[in-house]
């Protein structure tokens, strides 16, 4: 009897131990598997989810700016004129040709980044092959309520676009700011610290100023950070404007455009056209197709891309071990819809 109860309480085996040992490694090893598999999945899908958003939101400011090319409040682009003390431009700072911020010509422009990633005389940071987007416009905001009630009243240049606009209303001019005073039949470009004269027989009898907006917008490489949707506007700095850069979007590592073009008889766009097919055809631009190419921060070693990317009719192969996403989105332009079929008229 006692050896029978000595026995049973012996306790397990080196075999059984084993076996034990064995079942819970494997257990383990499951749960790791899982859990590995869980976090690899998460993060893919966080990843994803901030690519998508981040190239959404520069989207949001491309097609932003878009809308508004082209609005110069009460005329076209063409029936203004410059100030003779509009500051001169600094060396080295202005982008060249149809780009310049001062030729209001094509309020609308596009080129490629060289293989330098230089472009329009004004970039050298830019992602080689990426496509810059120039945009000329006025923020959408008239400095003045509306009609005067005495059109004839000077007002004092240093400080006030409007003493007189019917509710008391009275709106500061910035200094350093670029504006452009409008009427129904002429503008003019000016700095803030001196404003054209709005009384009868004056400037711009009546005008209305708004706030001049030059917006370009590129892809920016930057040394040991992911590259960024940036653009260069235009600041007073001492005498001189100058363009400075402003980083927008990080991960933005391509942008491409097509152009639609309208029939000049009916306004409606009749084909899209390559950036590089659009010399003598800004004008005729009513709509614009926008590609965005967005890629992570960094690399993840367990992922690898092996996918091409069609962005503006071109096929974009990247190698390598980044995630991306592309969005692709077109958009109708009103305000050169408006001109081409007021012209047409």
């Amino acid at each position: 009897m006692r050896r029978g109860l000595r026995q049973r309480q012996m306790g397990i085996s080196a075999i059984e131990l084993m076996i034990g040992m064995v079942l819970g490694l494997i257990l383990i090893g499951g749960s790791i598997t899982i859990f590995l598999a869980s976090k690899r999945s998460y993060t893919e899908v966080e990843q994803v989810s901030a690519l998508s958003e981040n190239a959404q939101f520069a989207q949001r400011l491309l097609s932003n700016a878009l809308m508004h090319a082209g609005f110069f409040g009460e005329v076209q682009s063409n029936r203004i004129s410059l100030a003779a003390n509009l500051p001169a431009i600094a060396s080295g700072s202005n982008c060249s040709g149809d780009a310049a911020p001062y030729e209001l010509d094509n309020y609308l422009f596009a080129a490629v980044a060289d293989s330098n990633g230089d472009a329009l005389g004004c970039i050298t940071d830019a992602e080689p092959g990426s496509h810059v987007l120039v945009i000329k416009s006025v923020i959408p905001a008239p400095l003045t309520d509306g009609p005067r009630v005495n059109p004839d009243a000077e007002v004092d240049p240093d400080a006030e676009v409007d003493a007189e606009d019917g509710d008391g209303t009275i709106e500061a001019l910035v200094a350093t700011q670029t504006y452009v005073m409008t009427n129904d039949t002429v503008g003019i470009m000016f700095a803030g610290g001196s404003q054209p004269s709005i009384s009868t027989g004056g400037d711009v009898p009546g005008g209305v100023a708004w706030a001049y907006q030059y917006e370009v917008f590129y892809v920016r490489k930057r040394d040991n950070l992911p590259p960024s949707l940036s653009r260069k506007i235009l600041t007073l700095v001492g005498s001189e404007m100058t363009l400075t850069t402003e980083d927008l979007v990080e991960g933005i590592e391509d942008i491409r455009l097509r152009f639609g073009l309208a029939d000049l008889a009916a306004g409606e766009v009749d084909s899209y056209t390559a950036l590089a097919s659009m010399a003598g055809n800004w004008g005729r631009v009513v709509s614009t197709e926008i590609s965005v190419l967005v890629r992570s921060p960094t690399e993840d070693p367990s992922y690898v891309n092996p996918k091409s990317y069609s962005m503006a009719g071109a096929s974009i192969t990247r190698a390598d071990n980044f995630r991306r996403v592309l969005i692709t989105t077109s958009m109708s332009l009103r305000n050169p819809k408006l001109l081409i079929r007021g012209n047409a008229a």
